[in-house]
């Protein structure tokens, strides 16, 4: 019995990140999805406010790692709580209803860490996916908040994956606490005002996928086109040249691309 008590704790973890590193196929998308368009993904990333635990049950039953999506430095007006007027400082110039806040603040943490989260857990999903780990780009003197965040996630949630969305400015630490990178917009890139889609030269992306492959870390890559633009193939096998597991859609994100 000790025996295989030590090999639950010691040799089962390895396993699951084993899993997600041999991930081959995966897609991310923000609406509700139907169990007949999961099927021969390996791993998913989701809204959880559009789903009960037992769709997620029966979306397992299909051997798929489901990761939820998380967003620790907006406040997304379309979710089910509110918060004070005086934690917004900003507005996502690109996003509609998405407003920066003031993620120092205690309230703020409560809500990340005693609702939201638990409300994740409590459907059963294998994982977080975070967003707006850049807002450090925007709020510098919040750098050490959000690896304090990121790092309070993976000790609180044992066993569960932590994906994090890009994250540059602090790659370099956030390697230690997090099971994989996903890089948006990597070789393509997507102009709110012109609305338009461009696939990046290689120069705007040469110096990134060496710091990339240097991590020792899964990469997924998640690049938009329109949905009938021929390149997405292109794009797909230049992520797979690289050694990163691709996926492309719209900036929607609003439907399964296969």
């Amino acid at each position: 019995m000790i025996l295989f008590l030590l090999y639950l704790i010691f040799v089962f973890p390895s396993d699951i990140h084993k899993k997600i590193e041999d991930i081959k196929k995966y897609a991310v998308c923000y609406s509700k999805v139907s169990v007949d368009e999961i099927e021969s993904f390996e791993l998913l990333i989701l809204d959880p406010d559009h789903y009960t635990a037992d769709e997620i049950a029966k979306f397992k039953e299909y051997d798929v790692i489901l990761i939820a999506y998380i967003n620790i430095a907006e406040f997304e007006t379309y979710r089910g709580y509110s918060i004070p007027d005086s934690l917004i400082i900003g507005k996502n110039p690109n996003w509609e209803n998405h407003f920066y806040v003031d993620i120092t603040s205690d309230i703020w943490q409560d809500l990340i860490f005693n609702q939201i989260i638990p409300k994740i857990i409590s459907k059963n999903f294998d994982g977080f996916f975070i967003d707006m780990i850049d807002i450090v780009q925007i709020f510098p003197h919040f750098r050490e908040k959000v690896i304090d965040m990121i790092r309070l996630m993976k000790a609180q949630n044992k066993g569960k994956f932590i994906i994090a969305n890009n994250g540059w400015a602090l790659i370099d630490t956030l390697k230690n606490y997090v099971d994989a990178f996903l890089i948006e917009g990597l070789f393509t890139r997507y102009d709110f005002q012109r609305k338009r889609y461009f696939v990046r030269f290689e120069k705007e992306y040469a110096s990134k996928v060496e710091i990339l492959k240097s991590l020792g870390k899964k990469i997924f890559t998640l690049d938009f086109l329109s949905e009938n633009d021929k390149r997405r193939s292109y794009v797909k096998n230049l992520s797979r040249y690289y050694g990163f597991t691709p996926y492309v859609s719209t900036i929607e994100l609003n439907k399964i691309y296969r």
